[in-house]
């Protein structure tokens, strides 16, 4: 880190003055450095985010975006490394320079520029960027070392069987220090059975082992039982014998109770403290190997039905609770010889052992169903769930642990797609169905590449003037043999595998251009919605890919407008803020899709940065009665109140257009206007309105 060239650093220069900015860049270069420019705060975040300069030198002001809001937007987004932000303000204005270190800059200089203290400036900053790092690496190793080492320092005078040391080496053993104290009344406090331990390793170093590396435990006067670990190196006399032998004693209880917590979390789950997947696979293997001749077991898997929504309605403490007062009742319904795991999220595994008959089963499964559908209570009041299990006998069903969790998770597939709320024993017909579905899964990692994801657009108008404004990008998968497949079945599955973020790339590059389309049409006020799912927006490299995708079309990105449901701007509010912040940054429009269904708090909701809120359509439904009429206008009272947009969607009526007009709702949505439709058919209604 220290001595490095000037042209391994790369410097981002934000000023739209160009004569400035030209010198600045000039003045730098010379001096070796790679220098990259921009004439505004947006510009210059873009770049940051795209290239990572080592030091950025800001304008505070600035068109688009002020430095000042730009510094704010980059330390946002910086989290790994601070990086220096030297700010340009005008001379003598104390105010600015205040606020400059507010926003997060490291340093100023003022206006007009002192183009020798400039290069003073970056050269330090640079250097001091350097040495801090390098100081954060030194500190969090010196720390680290402090926190573990517990060591005792001792020497044991053979010839006088004497033994003398720290401190801390006496304190470890439980004696006060004291001199002229013996072998044997220094390691008094040793259990009994580890001082043998001792006596073979002094008779080792008088055969002539040098090296002594032993651990005992012992028992202080206080009760506490400790495990110190005890090295030593022997120093002999001319005739062989040993003279002294001199050494370190260090307390590794810690050390030794983190083992054991390590063992024993490597087996259980950390929230419910039942065992995990792992101990249930062992369990099983062993109870396959110890199964007494014509006994019956059973594998019983189930999760919780929609947890995910069950998770973000309650919150993540409400959720976790949840889980662990199930945990908490299966313990206390299964019988004692059971063997009830967590083996992930949502999902829990009974292994029920030594059964009679299916009829002990049967009974065993009604108990834990009815058990199971009774509330639960948390702190917000009472809670039920609904699950789907599956059931799965040994040895009829299998005589394999992976034939057996693999039809009993067969069972579970099929008692969710039949409603979930039940549990369902194995068969033999599942397998193909299970055949079809692994088939359909295979077929899906393809789609992409083979160009059968394809996008549908769904008309959206202006409420007043019933003029195209926008449409709502809507993927489907046009299967080769299938047909159009619902989103309701491969978007799960898409979710589930991870590929929804390959799907979600797609979609977006694919939506843009089509709207990038339209405006080349001369439909210059189309916009065009492009919903996130949870895993794209929490799991991606999603800012970067936006970025890429608005640097690559003509279209202006507030022209983009991305959605995200309720349910997931709340599950983790602070962080989904931060995200949001950075795809404003960028200039699209953000919305929160399905209001209404997420119980949001208001105290966040005025945080997130987003323009407009979508009305669920099952509000839209509900409004032939009075209830859905006044949640309608309490949500459009809201938006009213927060300055925002309003969407309605599943418009199919005359009634429900009537509702909304003259209220404060902008855009609608809905079959009464036009049904998801591809692109060509949608260039087709363009042109007919």
């Amino acid at each position: 880190m220290p001595n490095r060239p000037p042209n391994s650093y790369l410097i981002l220069i934000i000023v739209d003055d160009e004569s400035m900015r030209d010198s600045t860049s000039t003045a730098l270069s010379n001096l070796g450095y790679q220098v990259m420019e921009a004439t505004n705060g947006s510009d210059g975040f873009t770049h940051f985010i795209e290239n990572r300069p080592n030091l950025v030198l800001i304008d505070s002001q600035l068109p688009v975006m002020n430095g000042l809001m730009a510094t704010k937007v980059i330390r946002n987004f910086e989290i790994e490394r601070a990086v220096p932000i030297l700010m340009l303000t005008p001379t003598e204005d104390l105010a600015a320079i205040d606020q400059a270190f507010e926003a997060g800059a490291t340093g100023f200089i003022t206006k007009p520029i002192n183009w020798a203290l400039l290069t003073q400036r970056v050269k330090y900053a640079l250097r001091l960027a350097d040495d801090q790092e390098l100081l954060r690496i030194n500190q969090s190793q010196l720390i680290f070392a402090q926190k573990i080492a517990k060591l005792g320092y001792w020497e044991w005078d053979a010839t006088r069987n004497e033994f003398s040391g720290s401190q801390s080496a006496f304190s470890q053993f439980g004696i006060p220090k004291q001199g002229g104290i013996s072998l044997e009344q220094f390691f008094s406090n040793v259990l009994p059975k580890d001082k043998p331990i001792i006596l073979q390793a002094i008779s080792e170093a008088h055969q002539g082992q040098s090296h002594i590396a032993l651990s005992v435990r012992v028992l202080k006067p206080d009760g506490n039982l400790n495990h110190i670990e005890f090295l030593g190196e022997v120093i002999y006399q001319d005739n062989g014998q040993i003279d002294k032998i001199i050494g370190s004693a260090q307390d590794i209880s810690r050390l030794h109770k983190a083992e054991l917590l390590v063992h024993y979390q490597a087996q259980h789950d950390g929230l419910t403290d039942l065992p995990n997947r792992n101990t249930f696979s062992k369990t099983l293997k062993a109870m396959v190997a110890q199964q007494k001749p014509n006994a019956l077991s059973a594998v019983l898997i189930f999760d919780i039905d929609r947890f995910k929504k069950v998770n973000a309605t309650l919150g993540q403490e409400q959720g976790d609770l949840l889980l662990l007062s199930l945990a908490q009742r299966l313990n206390r319904i299964t019988r004692e010889n059971d063997f009830v795991a967590r083996l992930g999220s949502d999902e829990f595994a009974i292994l029920i052992r030594q059964l009679k008959d299916l009829n002990e089963l049967k009974l065993l499964v009604n108990r834990i169903s009815r058990d199971l559908n009774a509330p639960f209570m948390l702190n917000n009041g009472e809670q039920f769930i609904s699950y789907s299990g599956g059931v799965s006998v040994f040895p009829e069903d299998a005589n394999t642990i992976e034939a057996l969790l693999m039809h009993a998770n067969m069972a579970r597939a099929t008692a969710k797609s039949l409603g979930g709320s039940q549990f369902v024993f194995y068969h033999e017909n599942m397998n193909a169905q299970a055949q079809d579905l692994l088939s359909l899964e295979n077929d899906l990692r393809r789609a992409v590449q083979r160009k059968q994801i394809e996008v549908y657009y769904q008309p959206q108008v202006d409420a007043k003037t019933l003029q195209p404004i926008g449409a709502e990008a809507l993927v489907r998968w046009r299967h080769p043999k299938l047909g159009i497949i619902s989103p309701e079945v491969f978007i799960p599955m898409a979710e589930s595998t991870g590929l929804i973020i390959d799907i979600g790339r797609h979609v977006l590059q694919v939506a843009v251009r089509q709207a990038e389309i339209w405006h080349q049409m001369g439909f210059t006020k189309m916009r065009i919605g492009i919903n996130l799912s949870g895993r794209q927006f929490t799991q991606s490299n999603l800012i970067e890919d936006v970025q890429a995708v608005i640097s690559q079309s003509t279209l202006p990105a507030r022209f983009i407008d991305l959605e995200i449901t309720e349910s997931l701007a709340m599950s983790d509010a602070e962080t989904n803020i931060n995200i949001l912040n950075g795809l404003k940054t960028l200039g699209t429009s953000l919305s929160i899709d399905d209001f209404g269904t997420g119980y949001s708090s208001l105290a966040y909701l005025h945080k997130f940065p987003i323009d407009t809120i979508k009305i669920d359509r099952s509000f839209v439904l509900n409004l032939d009665n009075q209830e859905g009429q006044a949640i309608a206008r309490t949500i459009l009272a809201m938006a009213k109140s927060l300055n925002l947009e309003v969407v309605a969607e599943g418009i199919e009526l005359d009634d429900q257009v009537d509702f909304f007009k003259n209220k404060h709702c902008d855009i609608f949505q809905g079959f009464k206007f036009g049904k998801p439709m591809p692109a060509s058919g949608f260039i087709d209604w363009l042109n007919q309105q």
